[in-house]
């Protein structure tokens, strides 16, 4: 099935892997090659699917992409690993944590991989434009007769070719939403600029080539443990001396000279969180340099290993002498054991609590007697021991194993804290505790309880799409507010594939008798009577369309007809519009 899987006259043959080629630029070449000029049909014969498959960064149905290509392309979980988004996290995370999405992208649906990744709550996006540069688009064209893209020209924070030292293209689909289920391969036409000529480069380079020479290494993954790689960016602060005796931040002069090395990469919407003055440059270090209480975005880390390393072989360099991961480690990963590591006795004293922690355990100590020489309750100890990586041996007191199992399944599927505290006859703080202790419990929790609020949300606002698409984008957010919110928040790319402009048009029918243009002038009239009833008896405040609606009953049954009342759309519209007080942005389907 393999060799005659894209021409249907059964002559075709699989193309190779080009060097360096994504998954996506993969398959878009096989859509190229096949003709075909609808890319659902391509889809379904990569994917079994019409979309699933698709993503240019995380695709799912991996496994059945591999299946029906005859593993010519190799493992599932390797294509996964190595020819996605996924290379550019694996070094960072957890071995169990890469291999988990791994596990997503191979299946049917990687709904919320991004969440559990941690991209939907940073600063630094989730969407990953496709990027390509001119010189190598030429090269590639005379070299394989392929333009294709790159893997290292996708990864975050590489915004210049690390070969040519000009600045990527961007293309202006799939990361955007526009051509989302669609096969692209790069070109000039298809791609714009991303700044103008004459743009300061030299801190793009500079990321560049610490992000893609640090995220190929040939490590195992999460041999960059955020942790370390905190130490190692203080240790090099040392060495500028910006630490003072007692072990203080000299933050004055460590931030203006990184708020001058981040203020050139601010131009692109990537990194336009980057600090844009001298006070929000001492908080992000300030931040970094803190023992970490959640999961950091690597492109933190590895922006302020460019600024102050010289090369990426300088941070390699130090952060090899201040860990030694022992053979278990790097044969399994965070499972197999605990980075060893090699310091001198100042060196301890500089470690931060959490890594004092996960070193005394790694020599052997209890956890119990770990907590009693550092000075802090075992729950504590515990807990950062968790969010490490480390199960420490439990002793039950109220939670015997079957209630302990108990518990953990609910709070897997994402319940209420208070309710599971009720269903068991325990504390709260006890269920805390175990949310805090469980090795990847809270990442699970927070996990369900995301997807069980998309769902409610999703399904309140697809309510609102279908009813009442017809209101235009103003009133639908009036209609469901908090849905909208939430959306907008957290599921955007969703919620703008679902707003007026991509509502299912409007059958054609006969002839109305109803005199629409009557009927529009009497209800405006009562709209406006209303709200001017309504704003002298709320002064002050937001005015909901609800408010309105329950003045004027007959509003209600007509607001999926808006499009037919002009007046009283247009009469809503200002009415909310003025006195709306949202900070949202007013315009999102606008």
């Amino acid at each position: 099935m393999s060799e005659a899987l894209w021409d249907r006259d059964g002559t075709g043959a699989l193309l190779a892997w080009l060097p360096d080629e994504t998954l996506f630029s993969l398959c878009s070449r096989h859509h190229r090659l096949s003709g075909r000029g609808v890319s659902a049909e391509t889809t379904q014969v990569l994917f079994g699917h019409r979309s699933g498959g698709s993503q240019h960064d995380f695709p799912n149905r991996i496994g059945e992409f591999c299946r029906r290509t005859g593993g010519a392309y190799g493992q599932p979980d390797h294509v996964a690993r190595d020819r996605t988004a996924l290379s550019f996290y694996a070094p960072f995370s957890q071995e169990e944590v890469v291999k988990s999405a791994a596990r997503e992208m191979c299946g049917p649906s990687v709904a919320h991989l991004k969440f559990r990744l941690g991209l939907l709550t940073s600063r630094f996006g989730a969407n990953h434009p496709l990027k390509a540069c001119s010189y190598c688009m030429d090269a590639d064209l005379d070299r394989y007769g392929w333009v294709f893209w790159h893997q290292e020209h996708q990864l975050p924070g590489v915004w210049v070719c690390p070969a040519h030292l000009t600045p990527l293209r961007v293309a202006a689909v799939k990361s955007t939403g526009v051509g989302r289920f669609l096969w692209h391969l790069p070109s000039f036409e298809k791609t714009s600029s991303s700044w103008a000529d004459g743009h300061d480069l030299a801190s793009f380079v500079r990321l560049a080539d610490v992000v893609a020479k640090l995220v190929r290494q040939p490590r195992p993954d999460g041999w960059l443990e955020p942790s370390v790689v905190q130490l190692t960016l203080r240790g090099q602060m040392e060495n500028r001396g910006w630490v003072t005796p007692s072990g203080s931040i000299r933050l004055e002069a460590a931030a203006e000279d990184f708020r001058r090395f981040s203020a050139p990469l601010r131009i692109v919407h990537e990194l336009n969180s980057l600090p844009d003055s001298l006070v929000s440059a001492k908080t992000q270090i300030g931040r970094l340099l803190r023992p970490l209480r959640a999961g950091v975005h690597p492109l933190r880390l590895l922006v302020c290993i460019a600024w102050l390393f010289e090369d990426p072989e300088h941070f390699i360099a130090a952060h090899d002498r201040r860990v030694l991961l022992p053979p278990a480690q790097a044969d399994h990963g965070a499972d197999g054991g605990i980075a060893e590591a090699v310091a001198s006795p100042q060196d301890c004293q500089d470690l931060p609590m959490r890594a004092r922690l996960l070193q005394q355990l790694g020599e052997g100590k209890s956890i119990s007697a770990v907590a009693n020489t550092m000075g802090v309750d075992v729950s504590t100890a515990i807990s950062w021991a968790a969010q490490a990586g480390v199960q420490t041996p439990r002793r039950p007191k109220l939670l015997k194993p079957e209630v302990r199992s108990g518990l953990v399944a609910k709070l897997r599927r994402g319940a209420d804290k208070d309710a599971v505290a009720r269903s068991a006859g325990v504390s709260i703080e006890t269920v805390t505790r175990l949310l805090r202790s469980e090795v990847g419990l809270h990442a699970e929790w927070q996990a369900s309880r995301f997807s069980d609020a998309q769902n409610r949300a999703r399904d309140a606002w697809t309510q609102v799409w279908i009813s009442h698409s017809a209101a235009g984008a103003k009133l639908m957010r009036a209609m469901a507010p908090a849905a909208f919110a939430w959306l907008y928040r957290n599921d955007r790319e969703w919620l703008c594939q679902h707003g007026p402009s991509s509502a299912a048009p409007r059958g054609v029918g006969g002839a109305s008798s109803v005199k629409w243009d009557v009927r529009d002038g009497k209800l405006s009239q009562a709209v406006k009577e209303a709200i001017l009833q309504l704003s002298v008896l709320q002064a002050r405040g937001t005015l909901r369309l609800w408010q309105i609606y329950q003045v004027v009953p007959d509003l209600k049954a007509k607001l999926g007809q808006l499009d037919r009342l002009p007046l009283t759309r247009r009469v809503l519209e200002e009415a909310i519009s003025r006195r709306a007080g949202s900070t949202l942005q007013p315009t999102l389907f606008d």
